[in-house]
C-alpha cells in the first residue's frame, strides 16, 4: 500500500496498530477492534466461485520449494523467508493470488520483542536444550504469518434416538441410570471454528496458541494485512465443512440431553437437516519461527493475538551426558566414602 504523503510503501506496524511509511514514517491509524461490527457471514449455498477474490490490495502467491508451503505476499515484495521451513524465498514477478478472500480479520497486536521477551520465560529452565535454542539465537528466523480459519452457523432439526443418562444415589454411592429416549430437537450451531490450514490441523502444539472469540473477528481490510505474509488454505471449505460434523454432532447431543432431562447420552443414533448454513473465512496472526537442527525442524509458534506460545526444541547430547555423569557422581561419593572408611578401619588395625 502506498503513502498518500510520499508514494513509500506503508506497512502494519503492529505496537502502532496502524500503517507505517517505510521511507518518511507518516502513520496512517486503523480502526480499533471496539470499533467494528461483527464481520461478514456468507451464504454456504453460493458457490465458492461467486465468492470475491478481492483482497483489497494485489497479492502473489509463492509455493515454498522446500517445503511446499503455499503463501501470499505482498505485491511489491521481492523476498521473504518461509515460516515453516525457514529457507528463503524469492518471489516471481508472474506469480498472483486468486484465491477467495477473506471476509474477517484478527490483527497482530503482540510485537516481535513481545514474543522474543517470552520466549526467555519459555525457556528458563529448559537446561537440556542447546544453548544457541534456550537463548533464543533462532528467533533470528521469527516471521509474522496469517494463517486461515473457516467457522460455520446453521440451523438443525435432528430426530434422534438413544440411552440418556441420569446421576442417582443409591447407598453411600452415586451411579448413572441410563433409560431409552427419542425425538426431534431443533438447535442453532454457532461459530463452530475450523482450521484452514493441514499444517496447524495436524499439529495440536501448534493449533494450541490459537484462541479467540467469535466477537474479535474484525471485518477484513487490506490494511492489517500489509508487510505480512498469509498462508493460502490448503483445506477447502467443503472438507472443512466434513470436519465440523463431530462438533455439530456433539451439540446437537447436547440439547437432545437437555431435552430429554438428562445429564449424559450413549449410542445416540440421529438424522440431521442442516439450513441456513454460513460460512466465514477469517485469518488469525501468528509469529513462526523454523529452525533447522540434524535434519529436523523446530518451531516457535506465538499467537499474534496475546501472550500464548510454545517451541518445541532439540535435546543436546552433550548436556545429557554431562548430566548422567554428575548423577552418577553425586550417588557415587557415598560408595567412595564408606570404601575409604574401611581402608581406614583395615589398616588401623594393623
Amino acid at each position: 500500500m502506498k503513502c498518500n504523503n510520499c508514494g513509500g510503501t506503508m506497512r502494519y506496524d503492529v505496537g502502532k496498530q496502524g500503517l507505517v511509511c517505510d521511507f518518511c514514517g507518516a502513520l496512517k491509524p486503523l480502526d480499533k477492534p471496539e470499533a467494528q461490527t461483527v464481520s461478514v457471514e456468507r451464504s454456504f449455498d453460493a458457490s465458492l466461485s461467486q465468492a470475491s477474490t478481492d483482497w483489497g490490495i494485489i497479492r502473489r502467491q509463492v509455493t515454498c520449494k522446500q517445503c511446499g508451503a503455499a503463501l501470499l505476499y505482498d505485491a511489491d515484495q521481492i523476498s521473504g523467508m518461509c515460516p515453516y521451513c525457514g529457507s528463503s524465498i524469492v518471489l516471481d514477478a508472474a506469480e498472483t493470488n486468486s484465491c477467495i478472500a477473506p471476509t474477517g480479520i484478527i490483527p497482530f497486536t503482540t510485537t516481535r520483542e513481545e514474543v522474543e521477551k517470552n520466549y526467555y520465560k519459555w525457556n528458563k529452565f529448559a537446561l537440556w536444550s542447546p544453548e544457541s535454542f534456550r537463548k533464543g539465537k533462532v528467533l533470528g528466523n521469527l516471521v509474522g504469518v496469517y494463517v486461515p480459519f473457516w467457522t460455520f452457523d446453521t440451523d438443525t432439526v435432528s430426530s434422534y434416538a438413544g440411552d440418556f443418562g441420569t446421576t442417582v444415589t443409591r447407598g453411600d454411592s452415586q451411579v448413572t441410570e441410563y433409560r431409552k429416549g427419542s425425538g426431534v430437537v431443533n438447535a442453532f450451531i454457532d461459530d463452530v471454528c475450523i482450521s484452514a490450514s493441514k499444517r496447524f490441523i495436524g499439529n495440536k502444539k501448534m493449533s494450541s496458541v490459537v484462541l479467540f472469540k467469535p466477537d474479535e473477528i474484525m471485518p477484513y481490510t487490506p490494511e492489517a494485512l500489509a508487510g505480512f505474509s498469509a498462508e493460502k488454505y490448503t483445506i477447502d471449505i467443503n472438507e472443512a465443512w466434513g470436519l465440523a460434523q463431530d462438533t455439530f454432532k456433539k451439540r446437537i447431543e447436547s440439547a437432545a440431553c437437555k431435552k430429554e432431562y438428562a445429564e449424559c447420552c450413549k449410542n445416540v443414533q440421529m438424522s440431521t437437516s442442516f439450513s441456513n448454513v454460513k460460512f466465514r473465512y477469517f485469518l488469525f496472526p501468528v509469529w513462526l519461527a523454523a529452525c533447522p537442527y540434524k535434519g529436523k525442524i523446530y518451531y516457535v509458534v506465538a499467537s499474534g493475538h496475546d501472550n500464548r506460545g510454545l517451541c518445541d526444541r532439540p535435546v543436546s547430547a552433550a548436556k545429557i551426558i554431562l548430566l548422567v555423569l554428575a548423577i552418577l557422581s553425586v550417588l557415587a561419593i557415598p560408595f567412595v566414602s564408606y570404601v575409604i572408611m574401611m581402608l581406614i578401619s583395615f589398616f588401623g588395625q594393623m
